[in-house]
């Protein structure tokens, strides 16, 4: 995973191919059934429950050696790590959201391909990013979460629909 310029052609293509060609295509105004829309319901409510986030509690959702590669690096390995990961981030405050129902969304396989918003709040200041990227799973689990993001930018063109503003 070291080429990044290569990963990120492959995300772009992937989400051409999602919005353009390979269905079923998920675009409405409901959770898509697939697993990984699945997981980001249950991971938004429980970034509001103080000690939810625990290596069992991810345990439902991924293989005890489940990965997660953002940007091309690898940032977790091992449910322990997921949960000690959003227990970090959501011990610093704010909120943070992934936008479900994704964007775009579809399954191939053992492959679930997304494009999705996610935004946040902290300090008074908002952020929002685009994700596009995909998850494999094993046995009906996760076992690996592969995004590239991209930070929208107010003061270079209107945001998304889906950020928040304030």
């Amino acid at each position: 995973m070291t080429n990044m310029p290569r990963i990120r052609r492959l995300a772009a293509a992937m989400v051409l191919c999602a919005s353009a060609m390979l269905t079923p295509v998920h675009a409405g105004t409901e959770p898509s059934g697939d697993v990984l829309s699945r997981f980001f319901v249950w991971w938004n409510a429980t970034f509001k429950v103080p000690g939810g986030y625990t290596a069992e509690a991810f345990s439902e959702w991924f293989t005890p050696d489940a990965t997660l590669y953002l940007e091309g690096k690898e940032i977790i390995r091992g449910v322990d790590g997921w949960a000690a990961h959003f227990q970090r981030i959501q011990a610093g405050g704010g909120d943070v959201e992934i936008v479900v129902p994704f964007k775009r969304v579809f399954q191939s396989g053992d492959r679930i391909y997304t494009y999705h918003v996610i935004r946040s709040r902290r300090d008074g200041q908002v952020a929002c990013s685009l994700a596009a990227g995909h998850a494999e799973l094993r046995g009906g689990k996760i076992s690996t979460i592969v995004l590239v993001r991209s930070t929208l930018d107010p003061a270079k063109g209107p945001l998304d629909p889906e950020c928040w503003t304030k």
